[in-house]
């Protein structure tokens, strides 16, 4: 236990642990010393008029020793818990200074008349007191002299009251006697640190002792190794035996070459006893136990024709090398070739120029990736592109390669290809391979996958070009609504130029003010009164004219163009919006790179103290696949908006993965009913019974419902009849301008010119995951 407790609590406080040792060991006879010589003083002056203050100071006496006898039998010297050493030691030199101080007090008045009373009792009593005290205190030299100095200021005064003159002799000798006394404790305190601390240096030696030759028994591999004229094994040493797992008198006699496996390796050892030849660090192979192992020969030749040398078994740092060398070139989740291996491949193919090589390359990305990651976890997440990885390598044949490019994206590098044909049918059995259920955790989990194909001869194109080429087409079959492949051709490319001037046009648009807001009315079905306006953005170009968010909203998203404009739309549109003559609520659409950006909730702040509008009035739409990203921060970030005043409403609800986890996780002001269920619901009973359902739930929950995409008076009917509380749709109105979005509601009546009104603006918002 010593050198685990000098390994914890170090040097300092394994002394105070041996200190205390030392004491407590004393500690039970003392205290019963203490405690009886206090009753024996009752005792001795029983009858006196001062046994009224002696039985009191006495029990204080007693209670001082009883709670150092208390303590002794709380300790544990041999603990690793400094605080409980320095916390008793503590509690003990508290007892036994209110002890000396009532010894002090005592003998200041009681000992002259114990001495006239019984003299001999007090010469004992004295005697007593002090070598029980020396002895027992020899540990804690400062506590002992602080003892040993009230005893002193005891004699002093004693030299003074107990006799009608005052002794001179009687105080220099008690002057003296302490000072002596203290002097002799402190060295034998000085003497016992000393003895402990070379104790300490003793544990510590032959624990580095230990350490050192427990660490050389157990990583040294390395053996004596001795051949005869003909290399044959002589002197086998016990550790040569051990590690062949053989007799060594099975071993004494065979040829050395023998033992190891067939190779190149051996061939060379072979050679080099034959020519007698030194040599260091020969690697061979080595059959144990049907094991391979690997170890390292170094040898030289003696005068007398034969040869020794050593031995060492390398195989745990042979293993550790092939893992490190896979690990540079594998990835490590999937299995798969990493990126290196597989750009490195992509190089040395293309750069073959074998004639008439034709060769194919399958940029693969998980659909809804990203959902399952955030919504199930990141372990579920990581078995999924395991799994995936599983799939798609047993898909590949040996001579192709596929590899994990990073996060969810794969590559297959088809070598040895006929035609486009075959290229197609290996992607389509990817696409329908991965759309098979997953089953990860006990969890069924369905993903798709979209690949983008790029094909071609070995000559005239290099590594970069031809990934560049895939992932054109990866984006083309992401953009055909996934779970499909494409091939990338030359129209492509004018896609992605056309892509990045709109891009740039952006950049400027956003400063120079090309966009501008309509409006989308909410009406209530109980009273057919407006409610509320969605905001709808809309872009006029200079030279393209009028471009609709679908062409534009992605490129927003990609490249983080969606922050500034979407500031831009929250400002506008509550300004706007205070300009209405009745006060609608505005509903404004934050797409999911706006609810991770920190400053949203400033900008909303600042457009409501700007514009004065009653936060009640601003209706902020958050939708669902947007929560499945960063679903924590997220419901955070939708509390700080609450905060504001705000409404909140869940947009496209039913459309995500786990709908109702949202409405448990957050109180929502409203749910939006996605337009794909009420186009439907008068023709589909599955439709009608999610729109009843939904509106149900809702109103049990507190929240209200607005039903998107109403467009027929049977629809608005139904919707009324079943509950529903709110409406917006082409039925009711188009989108209007901001001018007639000002205007008061009108009657049902006129509702038809509204429906005239506006364009097909869509809203600002990312699709469905």
């Amino acid at each position: 236990m010593t050198q685990k407790q000098l390994a914890i609590l170090g040097e300092k406080n394994l002394l105070l642990a041996w200190r205390l040792r030392e004491f407590i060991s004393h500690l039970p006879a003392l205290c019963a010393l203490h405690s009886f010589a206090a009753l024996a003083c009752i005792a001795a002056l029983w009858g006196h008029p001062i046994i009224f203050f002696t039985v009191p100071w006495a029990g204080v006496i007693v209670l001082c020793n009883y709670r150092q006898w208390r303590l002794s039998r709380k300790c544990y010297p041999d603990t690793i818990d400094a605080d409980h050493l320095r916390g008793l030691h503590r509690d003990l030199q508290i007892a036994a200074n209110i002890e000396t101080a009532g010894w002090v007090a005592g003998a200041i008045l009681l000992f002259p008349t114990l001495f006239v009373m019984h003299p001999v009792f007090f010469t004992v009593l004295i005697a007593g007191l002090l070598a029980s005290t020396v002895i027992a205190y020899r540990p804690f030299p400062g506590s002992l002299a602080l003892y040993l100095g009230g005893a002193m200021f005891a004699a002093g005064a004693l030299s003074f009251t107990m006799t009608d003159t005052f002794s001179w002799p009687s105080l220099a000798l008690a002057i003296g006697f302490g000072y002596a006394l203290i002097c002799s404790t402190r060295r034998q305190g000085r003497q016992f640190e000393q003895s402990c601390r070379e104790q300490i240096n003793q544990y510590a030696t032959v624990e580095t002792v230990s350490l050192l030759l427990h660490e050389y028994e157990a990583s040294s591999s390395d053996w004596l190794w001795e051949v005869d004229e003909g290399n044959c094994l002589v002197n086998v040493c016990e550790r040569f035996g051990s590690a062949a797992r053989q007799d060594r008198d099975f071993l004494e006699g065979r040829e050395l070459v023998g033992l190891f496996d067939h190779g190149p390796a051996r061939e060379r050892l072979a050679g080099l006893l034959l020519e007698r030849a030194p040599f260091r660090d020969l690697v061979l192979e080595i059959t144990v136990a049907d094991q391979t192992r690997w170890w390292t020969l170094s040898g030289n030749p003696n005068a007398d024709g034969s040869m020794r040398g050593v031995m060492r078994d390398v195989t745990e740092t042979r293993e550790t090398e092939q893992r490190v060398a896979r690990m540079a070139r594998y990835d490590t989740l999937s299995g798969l070739a990493n990126r290196h291996l597989f750009n490195e491949t992509l190089e040395e193919t293309l750069g073959a120029q074998v004639k008439n090589q034709r060769v194919a390359l399958l940029y693969i990305d998980l659909d809804h990736f990203k959902s399952v990651n955030d919504t199930l976890g990141h372990h579920v997440g990581d078995e999924l592109v395991r799994a995936a990885g599983g799939r798609i390598g047993a898909i590949v044949r040996e001579h192709d390669l596929a590899a994990r490019l990073g996060g969810d994206e794969f590559a297959v590098l088809l070598t040895r290809v006929r035609d486009l044909d075959t290229v197609h049918a290996c992607a389509q059995r990817i696409v329908d391979t991965l759309a098979e259920p997953f089953n990860l955790h006990g969890q069924m989990v369905r993903v798709s996958a979209s690949v983008g194909v790029a094909y071609g001869s070995t000559r005239g194109i290099d590594g970069d070009e031809f990934m560049r080429q895939a992932d054109i087409a990866l984006y083309a079959a992401k953009r055909a609504g996934r779970s499909t492949f494409a091939d990338y051709d030359a129209s492509l490319n004018q896609m992605e130029r056309t892509r990045r001037d709109l891009e740039l046009d952006m950049r400027t648009a956003i400063t120079e003010g090309q966009f501008r807001l309509v409006y989308q009315p909410q009406i209530n079905l109980r009273t057919g009164a407006w409610a509320g306006k969605e905001a709808l953005v809309r872009w006029e170009h200079p030279t393209r004219g009028a471009i609709l968010p679908g062409e534009f909203i992605d490129i927003a998203e990609e490249t983080g163009l969606i922050i500034p404009l979407g500031e831009w739309i929250i400002r506008q549109a509550i300004h706007e919006a205070v300009t209405w003559e009745e006060p609608h609520r505005i509903a404004i659409n934050l797409s999911p790179i706006q609810m991770r950006n920190p400053n949203l909730v400033g900008v909303l702040t600042s457009a409501i103290i700007n514009a004065q509008i009653d936060p009640q009035r601003v209706e902020i739409e958050i939708t669902e696949s947007a929560l499945m990203q960063d679903s924590e921060s997220n419901v955070e970030m939708l509390h700080r908006l609450r905060e504001l005043g705000v409404r909140i409403a869940l947009d496209d609800f039913g459309t995500g993965y786990s709908s109702l986890n949202y409405l448990r996780a957050f109180p929502f002001d409203k749910i939006k009913i996605d337009r794909c269920f009420v186009s439907e619901m008068l023709d589909r009973s599955d439709c009608q019974a999610i729109v009843r359902n939904v509106v149900m739930l809702a109103r049990a929950l507190g929240m209200e419902t607005t039903a998107e995409g109403v467009e027929t008076q049977e629809q608005y009917d139904w919707l009324k009849r079943h509950g529903c509380t709110e409406a917006q749709g082409y039925y009711i109105s188009r989108p209007l301008e901001s001018s007639r979005a000002s205007e008061p509601s009108r009657d049902p009546s006129q509702w038809a010119e509204y429906r005239e009104l506006g364009t097909n603006v869509h809203p600002l918002r990312q699709g469905a995951a």
